[in-house]
């Protein structure tokens, strides 16, 4: 059986969804002939927001390899599906909300065009259990390495987290009033990886490399998810795997997950009711109960089994 990968920003660690496909073939590369298709073997142009546009107008060109299935990981290069192929499309949010969030009265022309492409999919899988159940898309989940996880000792440092793109759908700037609030309330400090910002008394800033990501992980007091839209965030499935409890915004992404793992995760709506679990997890009882709820959440997610749900669905097709 031989398959076409095919994400931009496929490697490990590369991106969210470009790790999920360097671990779906490092799972299944002795089990499947696997071609990828990256930036770094398809190219692109290095402009503003246009890195997926011009290596799918790329890929366009390029003469195609004889494979078996076409396993697409972004809507936005569904264009490349072949008649005569099996083809599949996995999203890892959902293009529609992100889009309308990002682009205004534009995302309607946009999604309108992907949306004829996406039809040509034999299946479409999706990562999130709300916007599959949603839209009739079958889940199969975002995964993590939980070996890889396990090795990595906890850092000495202790700080509430947040972990994420300088993005307006992470919503850093809410972080960042709950950083202050919680170091007036409670004396406690913040760490923001990923946002390139000025340090402050309460929050410190940095980019670091996703061991040190993991171990400040396991000696957190909380990771805190501030975004507007998700899919099945990786750095939830890194926080339940490291010990790290978790306190996220009330969207309905992540409200389907805390509904399918009762007591694995927190939810406010607003900065005073993050506060109120941040003193929660300093005072009361809920750490314990959020770290050992979590741990036995994230086995579902172990990268050997999810993987093993796309060898099937390749099998069914093919």
């Amino acid at each position: 059986m031989k398959v076409l990968l095919v994400n931009s920003t496929f490697g490990k660690r590369a991106s969210g969804s470009g790790n999920h496909v360097y671990t779906l073939w490092k799972y299944l590369k002795h089990k499947i002939d696997f071609v990828v298709w990256h930036t770094g073997n398809i190219g692109y142009i290095n402009l503003p927001k246009m890195k997926n546009f011009t290596f799918y107008f790329r890929a366009k060109l390029k003469e195609f390899p004889d494979v078996d299935i076409i396993h697409i990981h972004n809507p936005m290069l569904a264009g490349l599906f072949r008649k005569r192929k099996v083809n599949i499309l996995t999203i890892h949010g959902d293009y529609r909300t992100e889009y309308r969030m990002k682009y205004g009265l534009l995302a309607k022309l946009i999604t309108s065009y992907l949306d004829k492409h996406v039809m040509r999919a034999d299946v479409v899988t999706c990562v999130s259990p709300y916007w599959a159940k949603l839209y009739g898309w079958q889940w199969i989940p975002n995964m993590v390495e939980l070996d890889e996880i396990s090795k990595i000792e906890p850092s000495e440092e202790r700080y509430i987290l947040f972990v994420g793109r300088d993005d307006p759908i992470k919503d850093y700037p809410l972080f960042r009033k709950i950083a202050e609030e919680a170091f007036r309330k409670y004396s406690i400090k913040s760490l923001a990886l990923g946002p390139k910002r000025t340090d402050t008394e309460f929050l410190k800033h940095a980019k670091v490399s996703w061991e040190k990501v993991i171990s400040y992980m396991k000696s957190a007091y909380a990771l805190i998810i501030t975004s507007k839209q998700e899919g099945i965030p990786s750095v939830l499935l890194e926080a339940w795997a490291s010990g790290c409890p978790i306190i996220a915004r009330n969207i309905p992404p992540i409200k389907v997950l805390a509904d399918l793992y009762p007591a694995s995760i927190l939810l406010f709506q607003n900065i005073n009711e993050a506060l109120s679990k941040i003193e929660m997890i300093l005072y009361g009882e809920a750490k314990h109960e959020l770290v050992r709820n979590g741990l036995k959440a994230v086995k579902d997610f172990d990268a050997q089994k999810v993987a093993n749900q796309y060898l099937e669905l390749y099998k069914t097709l093919i």
